[in-house]
């Protein structure tokens, strides 16, 4: 969807966040940085998936003092690479002037009844979520985006943070964002898949997956619904990558068991991990998500057979997942699908075979 006015609501935006400010704020919470990667072994590769609590911030300084509120607690458990959740990017909207007026029309009134068996595609108004990303997607985006690279410098570490929707140039688009521990931008992904969101918002689906060569591992990044195709995660795969990090955000209820679907699925199919981390409480606008933090690994790797490596204690608070990954147990995994090593078997009915 292209960026129109907000209808009735003025012609500009809420003006933009600069650098300097989010670097001044970062300043007065005296990050010291890790030394986490100091040593960047394919071995032990510290993975770590956030469950982020959705809050109202009424200033930036308590959006930038929360966000490195959770990188500090996984820096201390010694992860080098942070996932953060999808729509990661949109958490500082409220803090935006004027935010409170957009978003309320974003959903319909409140009713007496509930909206339990409300979906989802009728308690957000397209329309009035466009007008609203038009006006306030400068000051989000650069909140977002600043506030998560300089955090990256400051702690050292790789973060890849989240996912967000904002307007470039005239185009929206639902992208993630990857960065390095001096704070650059190491590569984005778009999404690929088109859900409800993306379909009604006009957002045009990507058509590459990325795997990004990192010191820790080549990584690639399947935002939301994406990580329930095994086709995107097969491409991944054969490109090389050994890590799937998988933001995401589940409304009302957190359907998928452990062992059934989505990034689990795609650890198993591929023989490769997988972590996905995801937004938890209430939204304010009609629905609420419930969290599921989890990081899988194939199950050849596992005692208990059902995928989790890692999970966070619940599904309503704020946690974090963390794991140290061999990367180099995945390549002595047989697959019994692509393999067969019995040179007995071969020997004795190849001709018969062929």
């Amino acid at each position: 969807m292209k960026r129109s006015s907000p209808s009735g609501l003025g012609l500009m935006g809420v003006g933009k966040v600069s650098l300097k400010e989010v670097e001044r704020i970062v300043r007065s919470l005296e990050v010291e940085p890790c030394d986490n990667l100091d040593v960047c072994t394919s071995e032990s590769v510290g993975i770590a998936a956030l469950q982020v609590q959705v809050k109202i911030y009424d200033e930036l300084a308590e959006y930038i003092a929360d966000m490195n509120r959770y990188i500090a607690e996984a820096v201390n458990r010694r992860a080098q690479m942070i996932v953060f959740p999808a729509f990661a990017g949109l958490l500082p909207i409220s803090a935006a002037p004027s935010s409170r007026t957009h978003l309320t029309r974003v959903t319909p009134p409140e009713r007496e009844d509930e909206y339990d068996d409300t979906p989802i595609e009728e308690m957000i108004n397209p329309a009035a979520l466009n007008d609203a990303l038009a006006h306030l997607s400068d000051y989000t985006f650069d909140a977002y985006f600043y506030t998560m690279s300089t955090l990256a410098a400051k702690h050292k570490v790789y973060i890849m943070a989240g996912s967000t929707l904002y307007f470039e140039e005239d185009e929206l688009c639902h992208r993630a964002f990857l960065f390095d521990s001096d704070g650059a931008l190491a590569g984005y992904q778009d999404k690929i898949s088109e859900g409800f969101l993306e379909g009604a918002l006009q957002i045009p689906p990507e058509s590459e997956v990325k795997v990004f060569d990192t010191p820790l591992g080549p990584m690639s990044i399947l935002i939301g619904s994406d990580a329930h195709y095994f086709e995107i995660a097969r491409i991944a795969a054969k490109l090389g990558a050994k890590v799937l990090l998988c933001p995401g955000a589940y409304v009302d209820v957190y359907d998928p068991v452990d062992s059934s679907l989505g990034p689990n699925m795609r650890a198993q199919e591929n023989r490769v991990y997988a972590a996905q981390s995801t937004l938890v409480g209430e939204t304010g606008m009609g629905f609420s998500l419930e969290g599921g933090g989890r990081i899988y690994a194939p199950n050849e790797l596992l005692r208990n057979k059902n995928g989790v490596a890692a999970k966070t204690a619940g599904r309503h608070e704020s946690d974090i997942a963390y794991l140290a990954l061999n990367l180099d147990k995945l390549d002595e995994i047989h697959n019994p699908y692509t393999q067969d090593v019995n040179a007995e078997f071969m020997s004795k009915n190849i001709d018969r075979l062929y």
